[in-house]
């Protein structure tokens, strides 16, 4: 078995969501470490919190993978009384290396989006901008029913935004934040979009346009994605022969949120 390196992870990466492809205003890639450092095990999740970098102790992973990147806004200072200083510290004391899959991942066939459409079983799977999939139901439902079928799937109580008995044949996707996706959803062919957070101004555009927005919470929207890219690395992996531990985090949910 062959051992593995930071560079090695990344351009695997690399091949299936390209870093070239992110957002002009992400900071996604190799964020923290040395990318010629030999790699044994994987944590791989949603957010880097101190939770999920003490588990990634636990499991003695050399590399942490997040989607949501760290430093996303200029760092001038490296405080330990505020909280992304304290987790920098934290990380860096650990030696542990992290890379960041963000914009570049939601774009392709394990984002968020296009995992919740295989879940929900839509047929003709496709894209109706780089961060949009949809899909046509197996039959049609209406918006009530289809939110809590969706609810069910993530485990979330979803707020519904629009005609509760709208009926829907095309459902649209797009994990975490992206409301505003609701025009060319609808320009698509979609009578509905599942997303991670929806906006006022965007829940009365859509819904007096007769478009209905689904809001499925950021995290449960995405977290799906990040046990896919585990599942993913560590098959490439095996396949190439190399001896890698991928696992999907257990602590991934700082910011779930919770019905009171």
């Amino acid at each position: 078995m062959r051992k593995a390196t930071n560079q090695l992870i990344y351009d695997l990466i690399d091949e299936i969501a390209p870093f070239d492809t992110q957002a002009d205003f992400d900071n996604a890639g190799f964020l923290i470490g040395t990318q010629g450092a030999e790699v044994e095990n994987i944590l791989v999740a949603l957010d880097a919190t101190p939770k999920v970098v003490q588990e990634a102790a636990e499991k003695k992973a050399q590399l942490l993978i997040i989607h949501h990147p760290l430093m996303f806004h200029a760092v001038k200072t490296l405080r330990q009384d505020s909280y992304e200083g304290a987790l920098l510290s934290q990380i860096i004391h650990q030696g542990l290396s992290v890379i960041s899959v963000h914009t570049n991942l939601d774009q392709t066939e394990l984002s968020g989006a296009a995992v919740i459409g295989r879940q929900l079983g839509l047929t003709y799977l496709r894209k109706a901008d780089p961060y949009i999939f949809l899909g046509d139901l197996p039959q049609p439902l209406n918006a009530r029913t289809l939110g809590v079928q969706v609810g069910d799937l993530l485990g979330q109580r979803l707020r519904c935004y629009g005609h509760a008995e709208l009926e829907i044949t095309t459902l649209a996707i797009a994990g975490g934040a992206y409301d505003e996706g609701f025009i060319a959803a609808r320009e698509a062919g979609a009578q509905a979009l599942l997303t991670g957070e929806v906006r006022h101004h965007n829940a009365v555009a859509a819904a007096e346009s007769g478009f209905v927005l689904f809001d499925g919470g950021h995290f449960h929207t995405e977290i799906g994605m990040m046990r896919e890219l585990a599942r993913y690395l560590q098959t490439t992996l095996n396949t190439l022969q190399y001896r890698v531990g991928v696992y999907a985090s257990a602590a991934d949910s700082g910011a779930k949120g919770y019905t009171l």
